[in-house]
């Protein structure tokens, strides 16, 4: 089974983190425009696509229930309608439509968060080398970007295992993170 993550830059000039994990090996590289990140989602066919940016706007104020409620647990996010974050939005909910016309599972997610639930850190050369340990191993580039898709399909494979829970609504959208008790098992392909 494949899962693909995606680290979203906010235009596509600018490198956006990609991720293909398959077994236990992710392969990463950088990626800049939508037909690009198309192309490949549909050249591998994964299970999913976990991108990492915000796939909905909130129905009021600036920002969404899925937001609200991370903020609440003391994980930081930024509202999808700030001004650095609303191109981020524009493109995530506009490359998630066309993924989905052609039949691809999306899913929104945060590495971030993610990262702080599985290893109790922010730190990504963490993720990355307690990734190893549990045998996973890594192809590609290992700038931020490519560590935050590795993240991204990570969290991907736990949602596939039913390991993780939707923060949010159906009406405003929702993000996915993983299961507290999810750190203690590694998905297995």
């Amino acid at each position: 089974m494949k899962i693909i993550g995606i680290d979203l830059a906010g235009h596509q000039t600018n490198p956006s983190g990609f991720a293909l994990l398959s077994g236990r090996t992710f392969k990463t590289r950088l990626v800049h425009s939508d037909k690009e990140i198309i192309n490949l989602c549909m050249q591998e066919q994964p299970a999913l696509v976990a991108i990492d940016a915000p796939l909905s706007l909130p129905v009021r104020g600036n920002l969404r229930n899925a937001d609200a409620s991370l903020i609440k647990r003391g994980l930081r996010v930024f509202p999808p309608t700030f001004a650095g974050m609303r191109s981020l939005t524009e493109r995530g909910i506009h490359l998630a439509k066309k993924l989905r016309a052609r039949k691809i599972r999306v899913i929104e997610i945060h590495p971030r968060t993610s990262g702080i639930i599985l290893f109790k850190t922010p730190n990504r050369e963490q993720w990355v080398t307690k990734l190893r340990r549990k045998e996973f191993r890594f192809e590609g580039g290992k700038r931020q970007h490519e560590i935050d898709a590795s993240l991204a399909a990570f969290t991907g494979a736990l949602h596939l295992q039913g390991k993780t829970e939707e923060i949010g609504n159906a009406k405003e959208g929702t993000i996915v993170i993983p299961l507290r008790r999810a750190a203690l098992h590694a998905p297995r392909s």
